[in-house]
């Protein structure tokens, strides 16, 4: 599901003395079936363009179409959005309130579809695609660590099948093995079920992992957009406009810088630990001279 942003703006106590305009002449093409990943520094208008996004706020200027949705026109159908766009928040599990994962996970689906006798093998459809098995159904979603936690609440959006997953801060407060299952399944969801997913994070180690494409915002503005490697390379850009720059990038710039040696794309720490070793010896030459 594609997501077209046209020249669109956004103020809080629009047309008051105290206006605050948030977002300013946005132009932007999400495409489908891609993982994209917004970046900026607190304030720059992200959080703004993720309730646009999901229909919380409309633009005060400008148009927003996401599929066969123009949220600026009258007769926007907000149910039938609801099930072709699913918002995960930064910690939905607190919004947790039944007593069994089967039940929270299904919690939408009987409310929206209380006709439908297919409910539970749709929860187990589900759970297998955020990788939990059935045993999960009866157990308590309070009882399960973090990660299992975020899953189940990834879960309880997909139960809908929304063609667009937009997702706030995803991996904060999950260890590392709970932020790397969440990236294959992020991963999974995209190649293997067709989702389009955009990401709303300070995590650019995780970003740089899974995204294809990058928006980097500054001021309620576009700074720069395009292919991961296009953004993520142009580090005094990023770090000029306060935005975060990947650990693997930082590293990899001051190798060059130093010796002159580009160690190419590598797309994690560990692929970068592993290059080092490679060039050692080439590396220590370098460092002699």
């Amino acid at each position: 599901m594609e997501v077209i942003f046209k020249d669109v703006s956004f103020s809080y106590n629009y047309k008051m003395e105290n206006e605050k305009v948030a977002l300013k002449n946005i132009n932007l093409c999400f495409e489908s079936n891609l993982i994209h990943g917004i970046i900026g520094p607190i304030g720059s208008g992200k959080s703004t363009m993720l309730e646009l996004m999901n229909g919380i706020s409309l633009p005060t200027k400008g148009e927003i179409i996401i599929g066969k949705y123009n949220l600026n026109k009258k007769n926007f159908n907000f149910n039938k959005f609801r099930y072709d766009v699913g918002l995960v928040y930064q910690f939905p599990e607190k919004q947790f309130f039944c007593n069994t994962v089967g039940e929270e996970v299904a919690f939408a689906e009987k409310i929206f579809s209380p006709k439908n006798k297919n409910i539970k093998s749709k929860v187990i459809k589900v759970l297998k695609m955020v990788g939990l098995d059935e045993s999960y159904i009866s157990r308590s979603p309070f009882s399960l660590n973090g990660g299992e936690k975020r899953r189940v609440a990834i879960a309880s959006v997909l139960i809908s099948n929304p063609k667009l997953l937009i997702m706030d801060e995803p991996t904060i407060g999950l260890d590392n093995n709970s932020k790397k299952r969440l990236m294959r399944m992020l991963k999974k969801l995209k190649t293997m079920y067709s989702k389009t997913i955009i990401i709303v994070t300070h995590d650019v180690d995780m970003l740089y992992e899974i995204v294809d494409n990058v928006v980097v915002l500054n001021k309620g503005e576009v700074v720069v957009e395009g292919n991961k490697l296009n953004v993520f390379a142009n580090v005094e850009l990023l770090e000029k406009n306060k935005a975060p720059v990947p650990n693997v990038v930082k590293v990899e710039k001051m190798i060059y810088d130093k010796t002159g040696i580009d160690l190419g794309y590598l797309p994690d720490m560990n692929s970068l630990v592993r290059a080092i070793k490679e060039t050692k010896e080439e590396l220590e030459v370098v460092s002699y001279e």
